[in-house]
């Protein structure tokens, strides 16, 4: 897998308000095809999130933030 791009992207959505999103980017490297990572980037946005899901609040985090490989 070639390095990863991160980064933060803000959003307007027309129910939930503003949004801010960490975004991650993978390439593969065999075919370049490339896989996006959205999370919540703070509490209001997962909040937000959770709420357009239908979901209690708190249910959808990411389960490990460390380097593998």
């Amino acid at each position: 897998m070639t390095p990863r791009r991160t980064g933060c992207q803000d959003i307007e959505h027309p129910e939930a308000g503003s949004l801010r999103l960490l975004v991650e980017t993978l390439t593969l490297p065999d075919d370049g095809q490339q896989v996006v990572i959205h999370l919540p980037a703070d509490d209001a946005t997962a909040a937000a999130l959770d709420r357009l899901n239908g979901r209690r609040p708190g249910a959808l985090r990411a389960v490990a933030t460390g380097e593998t490989g």
